[in-house]
């Protein structure tokens, strides 16, 4: 069940294709393809990561879901083809989702392709290193490839951008076709070689600045291109927005400059920013502040927002006085052995610590009340809670759908009137 354990963990809703764009997209041909027109942030205390809900089975090579109504998503392909034809149907179903990661269990995948019953894609449904080309059946009436990258059947959106597409085209630059008005969530996971995005005047929702796509009033960062080499980024004066995603991947980057004008960062704004050590925030910003020019804090000091992953502490180093540990505010942290949370804190946001895989003992207060969902997932180390209240009180406390699961061992939490061994199940 670890398996399958695993693929619940990191899925995301199928019933519709997550987006973010500035503008609202449209239907395909065949009239009933949706998904989410979500807005450059997401919705505020939502997670782009959902549960799975309908029969799991395997056959061959795939895990699939059974909806209970005819149809079937693909959960995961564990083969070793590195062509991939996905199938239009199994057992009498019709296939038509893929699932969030659905080639994260396969040996090296260099093409997909999808059958004409597919019309919903998960959140990150296809991201996977090595993956150079997606095709769509050319009866499919809700999707279509151009050159191997992936959009909805109109183009409004762009869907997956094939992680090493520009090995396979030997280019560094991509054109943002002008139909575009929505990147999907994820849409380009796991590239990091792509350079320059080039946005025409003729595109409605974005344009470029030096190669990176802005909103088209150039007041939100929409998507950096992760092979970008800098080690620091000044986000322009006049930006009031950093939207999610916005710099995914962009492992190079040690610094980021956020100006006065900022009044929004999405929580996955620096998702995958490994050698992130510095959040320096301008002095004037109203609705931020950072913490000895590193730590991302709200500008009241009661969240915090984001801590820089490579930040090389060997103990996670909080304000006193904060209520919130916000969602995925120290998602896959480094080089941190141990988390002593202030007393002040209630809060603990989803995926909070989520693949802090050195994170070995955590010392939780007596006043915390909400452990969001993911918070401690896949930690591989975290054997060790020390708990201020009792061991009533501690199971009291609102925990989150797999809070401690994936990688994550059994748990002792000592509390103050006894101790108990937490396993997730």
């Amino acid at each position: 069940m670890k398996k399958i354990t695993a693929i619940i963990l990191t899925a995301a809703a199928l019933v519709t294709l997550c987006a973010c764009g500035a503008s609202s997209g449209g239907q395909g041909a065949g009239g009933d393809v949706t998904y989410e027109n979500a807005d450059l942030f997401g919705e505020s205390g939502a997670s782009d990561e959902k549960q799975l809900t309908g029969r799991l089975f395997r056959s061959g090579d795939y895990i699939f879901s059974d909806n209970g109504d005819g149809t079937a998503y693909v959960a995961a392909y564990e083969g070793s083809d590195t062509e991939v034809v996905f199938p239009l149907e199994i057992d009498g179903l019709s296939v038509t989702g893929i699932w969030s990661y659905a080639l994260q269990g396969a040996n090296p995948v260099r093409k997909v392709t999808l059958p004409e019953s597919v019309k919903t894609l998960a959140y990150c449904a296809l991201s996977k290193i090595g993956l150079t080309e997606i095709e769509v059946d050319e009866k499919n009436p809700y999707l279509k490839s151009v050159d191997g990258v992936l959009y909805t059947e109109d183009g409004k959106t762009l869907i997956c951008f094939p992680a090493d597409y520009c090995a396979r085209k030997g280019i560094r630059k991509f054109d943002l076709p002008d139909s575009v008005e929505v990147i999907a969530a994820g849409a380009f996971w796991y590239d990091r070689t792509l350079m320059v995005v080039e946005v025409g005047d003729g595109n409605k929702a974005f344009k470029d600045i030096d190669g990176v796509v802005y909103s088209k009033d150039g007041k939100t960062v929409v998507w950096f291109p992760a092979g970008k080499p800098y080690t620091f980024y000044n986000i322009p004066e006049g930006v009031t927005g950093i939207a999610r995603y916005a710099f995914v991947c962009a492992d190079n980057i040690e610094q980021f400059i956020i100006p006065a004008s900022v009044e929004k960062i999405a929580p996955t704004a620096f998702l995958g920013c490994t050698a992130l050590k510095h959040l320096t925030v301008n002095g004037d910003n109203p609705y931020y502040y950072s913490e000895e020019g590193k730590i991302l804090y709200n500008k009241d000091k009661t969240e915090l927002i984001v801590y820089p992953p490579s930040t090389p502490e060997a103990r996670f180093l909080f304000l006193e006085g904060i209520t919130k540990i916000g969602d995925y505010a120290c998602f896959k942290c480094s080089f941190n052995y141990e988390a002593r949370i202030p007393d002040s804190v209630t809060e603990i946001g989803f995926n909070a610590f989520k693949y802090c895989s050195w994170l070995r003992e955590v010392d939780l207060p007596a006043g915390l009340k909400v452990i969001g969902e993911n918070a401690f997932a896949d930690c591989g180390d975290l054997t060790l809670i020390n708990y201020g209240g009792t061991v009533s009180e501690w199971e009291a406390i609102g925990k989150g759908p797999h809070w401690n699961a994936g990688s994550t061992p059994d748990i002792t939490v000592i509390c103050a009137d006894g101790e108990l061994v937490v396993s997730y199940e």
